[in-house]
C-alpha cells in the first residue's frame, strides 16, 4: 500500500513538474491557432514564424528565386529560379514583363529554344547564385547548374532575348561531371567575364565574344561568389581553405573534404584574393572569415568589402588595399540572442553609407550604419520569407529582395499542383517571392 501511495505522489509530482514546464514554455513562446498561409494580419509559417512584409510583394508561383540583378539604368529588374527561364519585372511596380526562355547549348548567335525541341534545356536552372549586368547594360549573365553560362541580350527598348550558352570546364568529379558555376564578375569593359566553379575549387576567366577559357586559378573550398576590384578578384569559399596534410577533415557531399572542427561541423570560411598581373594560377592571399561564407559586396569607393558568414551570423569587412580585417558585425539585433540570423546577401547604398544585409532566419534585412571599425545596426526592415538576394535601387529609393519561400494564396492554384488537378500546399508546390521595399 505504501508503495502505491510512493508512486501515487511521484506520478502527481511529475504531472504537475510537466504543467509548470508547459506553463513556462507558453510564456516564452508565442502559442497560435492560425492557419498556414497569408492571414489578414501577415503570413503564418509552417514554423510559426509570422512574416509581414512591407512595400510590394510580388508573388512568383513555381519559382524559388535564388538571385536577382538591377540594370545599370534602374529600368530593369530580372530573377530566375527552379525553372529555365529569366523573369523580369518593372521595379517601379514590381510587374512581369516577360518570360525569357534560356538559350540552348551551343556559341555565340545560337538559336532560341524551338518548341519543336523537346526539353531542350531539362535541368537547367539558376544556380545557388550568378546573375549578373554587364557594365553597359546590354548583356545578363546568369550561371546554370548544368554546366554554363547562359547569355542574354538587352536591347534599347529593356526587351530581353536568349542570346547564347558559354561552355565552362568540366569538374570530373566523382558523381558529379559538369561544374557547379556561382558567382560571376565582369570586366569593366565587357570584355571578360570571371566565374567561380563550385565543384572544381575554381575560377575561370571566359572571353564575352568567343567563350574561350583565357585563365584559371585555384582558391578555396566550394567558391561562392566573386567581385572585382580594380586588377583584384575577391572570391568567398563556403568552406575555407584547401584542407592541409595535417587538417581535420569531413566529406563536402561525394566530391571532397573541407576543414571541420571536432563536430565534423565546417570549422571556416575565407576570401581569396587574386591579383590579375601576378602570373601564378593559384589565389596569392587567403583571409580567414566566419563559417560559411558566401555574399560578397563592394563599398562604392571600393575601399572595403563586405562578406556575409552565414554560419557565423556576422559580416567581415575587409579593406581591399591591405587585404586586412577591420570589422566584424553581428547580423542579430544583439549578438547575445539565441535565435539566428543566416546573414547570406548584401547590398551597399549609392554613397557607401548604408549596408543592407538579408538576415534569411528572421525574414528582415538588417541596415547598418556604415563606418568601418565603428559600423553600427540601426534596425530591421520586414520583408518576405526566408530573403537571399538583394540590391539597392537609388531611382526608386527601395530595396529589391528575392525571397525563396512563400505560400500561394488561398484561391490560388501553383503550376505543379494545377497539373495534378488539385489545390497543392505540400513541400514541392515551389513558391517564393520578391519584395520591393522602401529605404527606411
Amino acid at each position: 500500500m505504501k508503495r502505491r501511495l510512493f508512486v501515487l505522489r511521484v506520478l502527481a509530482a511529475l504531472t504537475i513538474s510537466a504543467a509548470r514546464a508547459q506553463d513556462s514554455l507558453d510564456n516564452l513562446f508565442d502559442a497560435t491557432s492560425e492557419i498556414v498561409g497569408h492571414n489578414t494580419n501577415g503570413m503564418e509559417t509552417p514554423v510559426n514564424q509570422l512574416v509581414t512584409p512591407t512595400g510590394i510583394l510580388v508573388p512568383l508561383p513555381g519559382m524559388r528565386p535564388n538571385d536577382l540583378a538591377l540594370s545599370p539604368n534602374g529600368k530593369l529588374l530580372v530573377t530566375s529560379g527552379l525553372l529555365p527561364y529569366l523573369v523580369a519585372l518593372d521595379p517601379t511596380t514590381g510587374k512581369v514583363t516577360q518570360r525569357v526562355p534560356f538559350p540552348v547549348e551551343g556559341h555565340e548567335n545560337s538559336p532560341a529554344v524551338s518548341s519543336l525541341i523537346l526539353n531542350a534545356n531539362e535541368g537547367s536552372k539558376l544556380s545557388f547564385t550568378g546573375l549578373a549586368f554587364s557594365p553597359d547594360g546590354s548583356r545578363i549573365y546568369l550561371s546554370n547548374v548544368n554546366g554554363d553560362i547562359k547569355v542574354f541580350a538587352v536591347g534599347p527598348d529593356e526587351r530581353i532575348s536568349p542570346l547564347c550558352s558559354l561552355p565552362l570546364p568540366p569538374a570530373n568529379k566523382p558523381g558529379r561531371k559538369l561544374d557547379i558555376p556561382t558567382g560571376i564578375a565582369v570586366s569593366p569593359d565587357g570584355t571578360k567575364i570571371y566565374v567561380a566553379l563550385n565543384v572544381g575549387n575554381q575560377v575561370v576567366e571566359l572571353s564575352t565574344d568567343s567563350g574561350k577559357l583565357m585563365r584559371t586559378w585555384r582558391v578555396g573550398d566550394a567558391p561562392y561568389d566573386v567581385v572585382l576590384c580594380r586588377k583584384k578578384l575577391f572570391v568567398s569559399n563556403w568552406g575555407g581553405r584547401l584542407p592541409g596534410p595535417d587538417s581535420l577533415t569531413g566529406p563536402i557531399g561525394r566530391n571532397g573534404t573541407v576543414r571541420v572542427d571536432q563536430r565534423s561541423v565546417a570549422s571556416e570560411g575565407s576570401v581569396s584574393v587574386i591579383d590579375l598581373d601576378d602570373v601564378p594560377s593559384t589565389a596569392g592571399t587567403e583571409i580567414l572569415t566566419g563559417r560559411h561564407a558566401c555574399a560578397l559586396a563592394l563599398s562604392p569607393n571600393r575601399k572595403f568589402l563586405a562578406v556575409a558568414n552565414a554560419g557565423d551570423d556576422t559580416v567581415t569587412i575587409i579593406d581591399t588595399k591591405t587585404k586586412k580585417v577591420v570589422e566584424t558585425l553581428s547580423a542579430r539585433q544583439s549578438p547575445g540572442d539565441l535565435f539566428g540570423a543566416q546573414p547570406n546577401a548584401l547590398a551597399f547604398d549609392k554613397r557607401g553609407k548604408r549596408l543592407f544585409v538579408c538576415n534569411g532566419t528572421q525574414n528582415a534585412v538588417a541596415v547598418f550604419d556604415f563606418k568601418p571599425g565603428k559600423s553600427r545596426m540601426l534596425g530591421l526592415v520586414p520583408v518576405g520569407w526566408f530573403p537571399c538576394s538583394i540590391a539597392f535601387d537609388a531611382r526608386q529609393k527601395t530595396l529589391d529582395v528575392a525571397n525563396i519561400e512563400d505560400i500561394a494564396q488561398k484561391m490560388e492554384v501553383s503550376p505543379k499542383s494545377k497539373a495534378n488537378g488539385g489545390m497543392g500546399f505540400n513541400s514541392k508546390e515551389y513558391f517564393g517571392s520578391l519584395s520591393l521595399a522602401p529605404v527606411p
